[in-house]
């Protein structure tokens, strides 16, 4: 097989680094409308604050995004995958970065809000955690040329002709496993013994311990939508990427 090369130009989207400098502001914030809440004995405002607190990332989440984000030009061969990051404004060279297919042992995929999130698990126990913004949907990451597609097209590449143990395989997400449903399960279940206690001991608040059905009801449809997509990615034949 020739060692065709191809290129990929993208930016990349650190999740982490954004996490880390949001959570202290969403905690001060919440924390204030609870203590608020709780002097002026109105659980309900603090449901709303809360809300409204929690959705304020979504709203103005593509200008919070461009922040923590890097160009950056990946190189696909048959032998590895190089990664080239560079900083938006002065365009200098952050990081580089080479894998290669024959250290891989898994990955799996996930895509959110024009993201598309890769985890490459390596066969020395560590991972790789990688974020592409590509201003499309999943659909179209899956079917059209993408990070994904070339990515995926190159790993089938790789596994053509290995035994089973040496190839890369595709990695459910944790929820749609058995151990990941037992833990939904579980906290599904000491939500409800939660709000029990709640109203038991204190009636008059037990709103404020409806909140964590949404937490709930987030994961349902994560794993929901995260089962459809490892069986979407398994029936999918793999595109040689457009030069």
């Amino acid at each position: 097989m020739d060692n065709k090369k191809t290129l990929y130009k993208s930016q990349t989207y650190n999740p982490l680094k954004a996490f880390l400098y949001a959570l202290p502001i969403y905690t001060i914030l919440l924390g204030i409308i609870f203590l608020i809440s709780m002097q002026l004995h109105k659980p309900a405002l603090g449901v709303v604050g809360w809300i409204i607190i929690s959705s304020v990332p979504f709203l103005f989440q593509r200008r919070f995004k461009e922040v923590f984000t890097r160009n950056i030009e990946l190189i696909f061969d048959n032998q590895s995958l190089f990664i080239k990051e560079y900083a938006i404004g002065t365009g200098s060279l952050i990081k580089e970065v080479t894998i290669k297919w024959a250290a891989m042992k898994s990955f799996k995929c996930s895509f959110s809000s024009n993201v598309t999130y890769l985890t490459i698990g390596l066969r020395n126990g560590s991972t790789v955690n990688l974020s592409f913004k590509e201003e499309r949907t999943q659909e179209q990451v899956i079917n059209e040329q993408s990070v994904f597609s070339i990515f995926y097209y190159y790993v089938r590449q790789f596994n053509s002709d290995k035994q089973q143990e040496d190839t890369i395989k595709l990695k459910p997400g944790f929820l749609t496993t058995k151990s990941g449903a037992v833990v939904l399960y579980g906290i599904a279940i000491l939500a409800v013994v939660a709000i029990v206690i709640h109203v038991v001991l204190a009636p008059k608040t037990f709103m404020l311990s409806f909140m964590s059905f949404f937490l709930i009801i987030g994961l349902l449809v994560k794993r929901k939508t995260d089962k459809d997509l490892y069986n979407k990615i398994n029936q999918l034949e793999p595109r040689p990427p457009i030069d």
